[in-house]
């Protein structure tokens, strides 16, 4: 099965559902479809990714809704539908639940190089979320619901901007040392 297939409507619940050997990726859960232009993809992905090098655009499929990006050595893809997630969560509060339960599009930044299990065991699965979400700190706007980490199964409820929400999660017991 190929990583579109995965994104794209695949049921599935966090946590369990991706092997090891998946790679870093944020999720933004939006309430409804309102997806940049291929200029704005661009743009954002300058501001987020050009400390090593220019950002130039390697692909864009699908009608401007994937495209893949390089900076220097680092490969991004960015990914946007118009439609509910593939992953789910099951139980929870209605504050962790509210994301799911409301979003009718979503938008992901991948680094689909890159390889969880093998940056944990190195220390720097951190400095890689990091890296992604300064693209999601760009984005985050009024009409996302939550950022999701499918490789670690975990939601972060929009509860303002992107680091007070990720604030909220600590505070809250989310488990999130995988951003540190």
């Amino acid at each position: 099965m190929g990583i579109l297939d995965k994104l794209f409507g695949k049921p599935g619940t966090a946590g369990s559902v991706y092997p090891a050997e998946y790679f870093p990726s944020v999720v933004m859960l939006l309430r409804e479809h309102a997806f940049p232009s291929e200029d704005d993809v661009l743009m954002k992905a300058q501001k987020a990714w050009s400390a090593s090098g220019p950002v130039e655009r390697v692909a864009t499929m699908r009608e401007g809704a994937s495209h893949v990006l390089r900076s220097g050595p680092m490969i991004y893809s960015l990914h946007m539908n118009a439609g509910r997630y593939g992953g789910s969560v099951e139980g929870g509060s209605d504050i962790l639940m509210r994301p799911w339960n409301e979003h009718r599009a979503w938008m992901s930044m991948d680094m689909p190089n890159a390889r969880c299990e093998q940056l944990r065991r190195g220390n720097a699965l951190g400095d890689f979320y990091k890296i992604l979400l300064i693209y999601a700190f760009l984005s985050w706007l009024e009409n996302c619901l939550g950022a999701y980490f499918p490789a670690e199964g975990v939601t972060v409820p929009n509860l303002g901007g992107l680091a007070e929400s990720i604030q909220w999660g600590r505070r809250n017991g989310l488990s999130l040392s995988f951003l540190d």
